[in-house]
């Protein structure tokens, strides 16, 4: 890894984290072969879409691959016993 590609993906980071569209610090970002990996999970498809668009509008210039994936949060099934 050079120290651009270690910069850049600090940029996405700190893109990903600021943007009040995403406001997501658990995001693995990775550059490989001029394209950002994106990968975790969020709530939401439109959060997903959000991640995608920050990250390109960061990067312009590199191929993203957004595979975020969404995993719904539900309510617990039953009340816990204590």
């Amino acid at each position: 890894m050079t120290a651009e590609t270690d910069y850049l993906i600090g940029r996405i980071r700190q893109a990903l984290a600021e943007d009040p569209r995403v406001n997501k610090q658990d995001v693995w970002v990775e550059i490989r072969e001029g394209r950002v990996h994106v990968t975790g999970d969020t709530a939401t498809e439109e959060r997903r879409e959000a991640i995608g668009l920050v990250v390109s509008e960061t990067v312009p210039d590199l191929e993203v691959l957004n595979e975020i994936e969404v995993r719904r949060v539900t309510g617990p099934v039953a009340p816990e016993v204590i």
